[in-house]
């Protein structure tokens, strides 16, 4: 059985060489590996769990050279799958001065992931771990919601990071309702300020998780360099982060932190020891701003040890 399975896109970032200018104005663009999932997965393997990742990729040399990366990671990629159909999917990025990305899709190989195409693992794992891009489009829709299905069904813990990128949104609120529908399945709900608003409608943090009334046992929102704040079992609490001398990209924090709280998470959960999780799933995120690149910024278990 594997601790986490992770599922969704797995792409290319072409981050923008220059900080605080529109894609168009960009001299230049550099190729990162990313995609929220698969940085997760990358993430929870480096502190030491058993994982594999699910979606899919195109036979283009990105895709390939991303399945070797996840390899070298030692990620299980039985069901990430090549298609013969679509390219691997792009992400154009372009960086503020506070490291905080901003998003365009050309949209791939991931959004073509089938129901039928479902690997054994989403029913093998304690963990399953998925966000909102997948949601986005078709077949990948349905097909998220048949693996929730499937490892809830064999009493998988179900893991939900919103992540939502308006960019695959154009109408809000239609995005809003696809990106709540999952939460009535999910045991452990991670998102930022933002998406606590877009689901809420509230814009102060505190008052939005008190009238977040749903069935996980963690609700986690991120908070840039203001750490995190955190509902469980009808409390809310703050748990603040490190100090960063410069953060030079903010792209693989919340992964960091997400990957942070699903390698140490355990039941039953207790007050003292969720409250240590979460300091270190925050001192996660500070590591991840510290270096370019969402994967390349993922930390070891030595590393947050460290700090």
């Amino acid at each position: 059985m594997f601790d986490v399975v992770s599922f969704g896109e797995f792409l290319i970032d072409m981050v923008s060489t220059r900080k605080n200018v529109s894609l168009f104005d960009a001299p230049a663009f550099e190729p990162k590996p990313g995609g929220a999932p698969a940085n997760v997965a990358v993430g929870v393997a480096r502190l030491g769990k058993k994982v594999a990742f699910v979606g899919k990729i195109g036979k283009d040399d990105f895709g390939q050279g991303l399945r070797g990366l996840l390899a070298k990671e030692g990620i299980d990629t039985n069901g990430l799958l090549d298609d013969a159909e679509k390219l691997t999917t792009l992400a154009i990025v372009s960086l503020s001065d506070r490291g905080d990305p901003a998003f365009a899709f050309f949209v791939g190989a991931h959004a073509n992931l089938h129901s039928h195409e479902l690997p054994p693992a989403v029913e093998d794992t304690r963990i399953f771990h998925f966000s909102s891009i997948t949601l986005a489009h078709q077949p990948v829709h349905d097909a998220t919601h048949e693996a929730i299905r499937r490892a809830k069904a064999k009493g998988a813990l179900i893991s939900y990071d919103i992540n939502f990128r308006p960019a695959l949104y154009p109408d809000r609120v239609l995005g809003a309702k696809i990106v709540k529908e999952p939460i009535p399945q999910v045991d452990i709900l991670k998102m930022n300020g933002h998406e606590l608003e877009l689901i809420t409608g509230e814009s102060d943090v505190h008052k939005g998780l008190q009238a977040l009334d749903v069935p996980a046992q963690l609700i986690a929102v991120t908070m840039a360099e203001k750490g995190c704040m955190y509902k469980y079992a009808g409390k809310i609490y703050t748990e603040s982060v490190p100090p960063v001398a410069e953060v030079v990209d903010a792209t693989g924090a919340g992964d960091a932190f997400m990957a942070a709280t699903l390698a140490g998470f355990r039941q039953p959960l207790d007050e003292a020891y969720l409250a240590k999780l979460m300091h270190r799933a925050c001192q996660a995120g500070a590591i991840a701003t510290t270096k370019r690149g969402a994967i390349a910024s993922l930390p070891y278990a030595d590393q947050i040890d460290a700090l």
